[in-house]
């Protein structure tokens, strides 16, 4: 039987977030037939050179990126932590995705998850970064649309930042190419934190950001472990597409941008 964790905090900063887990079965989903559970840690991830097409990094998820976008292991990292970054020519882009695992469907119940930890490697750079969910027909490095000023005209939900503002990154989501919608805005120091754990975003910095759909009208979005917005399941929100895990980032100017993750998460319950 699962334990119960009835209250959200900032838990261990590297590891996953009791209050986005405390209630998906994880391994069970797989092992059940019960839905899908997806963690890779990038123990195993050997440096690729960039792909157009997607290069396997282990368990679930691929890199795909432009031409002289490069994926390896970052140094001084305990663990695996994969460091993607891009050349200096204008809009390069590179991305981390999963397959499609689930959907959002309003009283479902079937329950979704997902939570990564990330750091930017200039939070001041001329870059978009974007971490959540899209649906398939967006899982690719160009999720960022270029100029690194928008998101491209697909069904998403997750954490966005662009180049008029770097080191803030908003709940948002967005129904095919209909208007992003701004849940959250400036999420890391969102009034939910503790005031310590306010803070704009800072270069090479680990933040956990965590989606949850609790499977009946609420899509909550996480820092850290806190809850720091909720926005309801409604005709808003598309909810016939299958979304697929992603981390992406895209230049704006010809400048080297750069990510690292140490672990990606995700699950859903399969009706």
């Amino acid at each position: 039987m699962l334990g119960h964790i009835g209250y959200d905090n900032s838990n261990e900063t590297g590891r996953p977030s009791p209050s986005v887990w405390r209630d998906c079965p994880h391994t069970i989903l797989n092992d059940l037939s019960q839905g899908i559970y997806i963690f890779n840690d990038f123990l195993a991830v050997e440096p690729a050179a960039a792909a157009t097409v997607a290069t396997n990094l282990g368990p679930n998820l691929s890199f795909v990126g432009d031409t002289d976008t490069v994926i390896s292991q970052l140094a001084g990292q305990v663990g695996g932590y994969v460091d993607l970054e891009t050349d200096a020519d204008d809009n390069d882009g590179g991305s981390i995705i999963s397959e499609p695992f689930g959907k959002i469907v309003r009283n479902s119940g079937n329950k979704l998850w997902f939570e990564t930890i990330v750091q930017l490697g200039d939070v001041t750079g001329d870059q978009g970064f974007f971490v959540g969910l899209v649906e398939e027909a967006g899982a690719s490095h160009d999720v960022v649309a270029d100029n690194a000023a928008a998101l491209i005209g697909e069904s998403l939900v997750g954490f966005a930042s662009f180049t008029a503002d770097p080191n803030a990154l908003a709940a948002v989501y967005k129904k095919d190419a209909g208007t992003l919608v701004t849940v959250a805005s400036d999420v890391t120091n969102s009034v939910a934190l503790e005031l310590a754990d306010r803070a704009s975003l800072v270069n090479d910095t680990d933040v956990k950001l965590g989606i949850r759909f609790n499977g009946r009208t609420d899509l909550e979005f996480y820092v850290n472990g806190v809850k720091v917005a909720t926005q309801e399941v409604d005709a808003t929100v598309d909810q016939s597409k299958n979304l697929c895990a992603i981390l992406a980032l895209k230049t704006g100017a010809g400048a080297a941008e750069s990510f690292a993750s140490g672990w990606v998460k995700a699950a859903s319950l399969l009706g």
